[in-house]
């Protein structure tokens, strides 16, 4: 998952200033990538961040699955996943540092590496995927550029560097002052079409800082969808680094 922030590319969410520059365009480009950075910086308003989340896939209009996990996450490079809930996923484990992705299996008693190939894939039934949860620092990966601004909304397009594989050709990012960070994210397939939206919702102040409390990942095609439910938000606990290793996943 790159479940970015909320994982970043779920947890682009703090407070951002932001100043719409006219065309030409390389203006706006350049005043993108500002707006990038910042948005960059600000996801790292916490030394670490924990929580317990509720995810529910839903297919057809119905709720097929309830899974429940406990995340950490320390920067923008290191995230720890334990499911808790249910029974046939409870003591699955996901580690990410960097771009690598780890995964222990209790029914295997087994770690192994997420290969790159896999990573665009949905992760145990739902519209997350491992690519969702190691897409974080988008700066490095995506030029930005400032697509318009509405009311208290600001749209930023997003496309992918040259040498980044990325499964998408554009991300199309909706930021509202009002808010406080990213409240949508419109995903692009090869052909130019919108195949996934993202929805950032239930925005709480956690230490002085915005942040959203549901996230919900919608693909555009089926209408499956899947939400997450943050609770029991804690953050700068001093998360030691050494929970980020593959000895902790199989403890």
């Amino acid at each position: 998952m790159k479940l970015s922030t909320v994982l970043s590319a779920f947890l682009v969410c703090t407070p951002v200033a932001l100043a719409i520059v006219a065309p030409p365009s390389v203006a706006q480009a350049a005043d993108g990538a500002a707006v990038l950075k910042k948005l960059d910086k600000d996801a790292e308003a916490f030394a670490d961040v924990s929580y317990v989340s509720t995810m529910e896939i839903w297919k057809n209009g119905s709720k097929k699955k309830t899974l429940q996990f406990d995340m950490t996450m320390k920067g923008l490079d290191k995230q720890y996943i334990s499911f808790t809930a249910p029974g046939d996923v409870a003591g699955m484990k996901i580690l990410m540092v960097g771009d690598e992705l780890w995964m222990y299996s209790p029914e295997f008693q087994k770690v192994r590496k997420v290969a790159a190939h896999a990573q665009s894939q949905g992760f145990l039934g739902s519209e997350f995927t491992p690519e969702d949860m190691v897409m974080t620092g988008l700066e490095k990966h995506f030029d930005a550029e400032i697509g318009g601004q509405s009311g208290n909304e600001t749209y930023l397009s997003l496309t992918p560097k040259a040498d980044f594989t990325s499964s998408w050709s554009k991300l199309e990012l909706t930021i509202d002052k009002t808010k406080g960070g990213v409240t949508k994210i419109k995903y692009f397939d090869g052909s130019g079409t919108a195949v996934r939206e993202q929805l950032r919702e239930g925005w709480s102040k956690i230490s002085g800082k915005a942040m959203p409390t549901q996230i919900k990942m919608k693909n555009l095609k089926t209408n499956a969808e899947t939400v997450i439910q943050l609770s029991d938000i804690k953050v700068d606990q001093g998360v030691e680094d050494d929970l980020f290793s593959r000895r902790t996943l199989l403890r």
